[in-house]
């Protein structure tokens, strides 16, 4: 309810944040100017007053509305972030309406046992290529995301590729937002140099995104691979993959990024289906 009431406060906030002396607890006066930064530079890169229909699609887990405050170190300042954050972005580019914003997290959650099957399903037909995903990242130390919404439009850590050119991210000073206001721009991946091949080695691994409609991949530093099929905000799906069977989501938790875990389904003991909320 407290995520509810706070997403819904933020889809009726003015066009970039809220005001300086209004600030929510997670944001400073200097992450706040970082913070505007970002919302100007997205609102630079898309059209103004958009299909909010695009909106999840944009926002989706590591998508380019999507944004990480990286240097948080508090869950649950960055759980309210995520909140804060999709709201922003539903009023400020797509001046969505607040009805719409709030009933996006419902496309997500999932806690009936037919939708709960029919995730499995997806999981084990993945499992198939799980020895391919974590040889990849094994190989790949340097690569610690990849995000794909199409063939010619993903993410490789702090860059993202597109048919118009790449956008490489810094991670803000203060907050550490990636996306964030400090953005290069690269004309094709030949004068990109922050992740040498990055599009070529990661093709492997994103075809099989593709083909089973994974929105994210995500190194962690515990060791864990979470491969999220699909989210928004702090609501997201998934499976993680871990070399450690100690390590595992527990149902109440908050996981790396700061969103309790609310469904955790061992499908071995290193391999763990998981839902956050």
């Amino acid at each position: 309810m407290r995520a509810i009431y706070l997403f819904l406060l933020c889809s009726l906030l003015v066009p970039i944040v809220v005001c300086a002396n209004n600030l929510p607890n997670f944001l400073t006066a200097d992450s706040d100017k970082e913070y505007r930064a970002t919302i100007n530079h997205l609102r630079g890169l898309l059209p103004k007053n958009g299909i909010e229909e695009v909106l999840p699609g944009l926002a989706s887990p590591y998508g380019l509305l999507d944004v990480h405050p990286t240097k948080f170190s508090s869950a649950e300042d960055k759980n309210d972030f995520a909140n804060f954050n999709l709201g922003v972005m539903s009023h400020a580019i797509f001046k969505a309406d607040p009805n719409f914003a709030t009933s996006l997290p419902n496309r997500v959650l999932c806690n009936e046992t037919s939708c709960r099957n029919q995730r499995l399903k997806a999981i084990n037909k993945l499992l198939i290529q799980q020895d391919v995903i974590r040889v990849f990242f094994k190989d790949n130390v340097d690569i610690t995301i990849v995000q794909q919404s199409d063939d010619n439009v993903f993410r490789v850590n702090n860059a993202f590729f597109t048919p118009a050119g790449i956008i490489q991210y810094q991670p803000s000073a203060v907050a550490g937002f990636v996306p964030s206001g400090d953005a290069t721009f690269f004309n094709n991946v030949t004068n990109i140099e922050a992740c040498d091949l990055c599009s070529t080695r990661s093709a492997t691994v994103r075809d099989i995104m593709a083909k089973h409609h994974v929105a994210a991949m995500v190194k962690q530093s515990d060791g864990v691979i979470n491969i999220i099929f699909e989210g928004i905000s702090n609501n997201h799906w998934g499976v993680k993959l871990s070399d450690n069977s100690d390590v595992k989501p527990v149902k109440g938790q908050p996981n790396a990024l700061g969103y309790p875990y609310d469904d955790v389904i061992a499908i071995t003991p290193t391999v763990i289906y998981y839902q956050t909320n």
